[in-house]
């Protein structure tokens, strides 16, 4: 670690260089997400502090940094992300970042994040700082090919270049409690989503979705998806059939959902849908 020098978050570059690393060191990494706004958004709360963030930079290179979002005692804990041959200074970063997060400054006792089963060395790095494996939800997805151009639609749609959640929300209130409804708020604030397709029939909502693709590698997501009770599954298909398309047109090589935002006798039937991954939550909490 000699001529490594290590330092907290200083102005808004900072951000620019984190979010710059972690889609750096994360693009070889099967199924990584597209970075969310949280880090900004979480850089304007009163929360925020210069030490929720940590940089090591060797000369004026950026070599690693570990970062974390909260908000009360809940911590969402960063890995320490380094390039491969800085792994040594791996637990200097934590040891600050995470000293912080549980200091009686702080104040944080929850911590948590998340990974894809494959990432096996965040994984095991979590649980050697005393982190346990709390859930690990499957992911369903196909790979996206000009075959998609020629499904038709049996179903009026409207593709929209940005999400709205009061129109998600006016089909997803129907079985979802109000507090979920504002978690589900502050969660889809910070996805940068890359368009929504909201479907009828004649002028009933009958579905709406969603969707975040990552620049480079292709990877898709249906984030947010709420659908009328009345949805039969051929009408589901098609709707992902749409997707898919319009997916594919902006670049999507592969487009996922989390298998339990579907309806259980949708999933199991759908055809060119298979398990890809799951997401793997793990958290660790420190005694009040």
């Amino acid at each position: 670690m000699v001529g490594i020098v290590f330092r907290y978050f200083e102005d808004q570059e900072d951000l620019t260089r984190q979010y710059e690393f972690w889609e750096s060191i994360t693009t070889p990494l099967p199924y990584a997400w597209k970075p969310t706004h949280s880090p900004r958004q979480f850089s304007m709360q009163k929360e925020f502090h210069p030490k929720t963030r940590c940089f090591a930079f060797d000369g004026e290179a950026l070599v690693g940094y570990m970062s974390f979002t909260g908000k009360g005692s809940f911590v969402s804990l960063g890995y320490p992300w380094v390039l491969p041959e800085y792994r040594d200074i791996q637990d200097v970063l934590f040891d600050r970042v995470y000293g912080f997060a549980s200091s009686n400054e702080y104040g944080g006792k929850r911590f948590a994040q998340r990974f894809r089963s494959q990432w096996k060395e965040p994984i095991d790095y979590f649980l050697s700082k005393g982190f346990a494996i709390t859930n690990s939800s499957p992911i369903i997805g196909k790979e996206l090919n000009d075959e998609g151009s020629t499904f038709k639609a049996t179903i009026e749609y409207k593709v929209e270049a940005q999400f709205d959640f009061e129109k998600w929300k006016s089909l997803k209130s129907k079985d979802t409690t109000e507090e979920e409804i504002q978690m589900m708020s502050e969660y889809y604030s910070s996805v940068g989503f890359d368009f929504a397709v909201s479907f009828y029939d004649q002028d009933q909502l009958k579905g709406y979705f969603g969707i975040a693709i990552r620049n480079k590698t292709g990877y898709a997501e249906i984030i947010a998806i709420a659908l009328d009770n009345g949805c039969s599954l051929a009408e589901v298909a098609n709707m992902l059939e749409v997707i898919e398309f319009e997916t594919f047109i902006r670049e999507g090589k592969v487009l996922s959902i989390y298998q339990s935002s579907l309806p259980a006798e949708v999933h199991e039937k759908l055809k060119d849908y298979s398990q890809i991954t799951e997401d793997v939550m793990m958290m660790k909490e420190i005694a009040e």
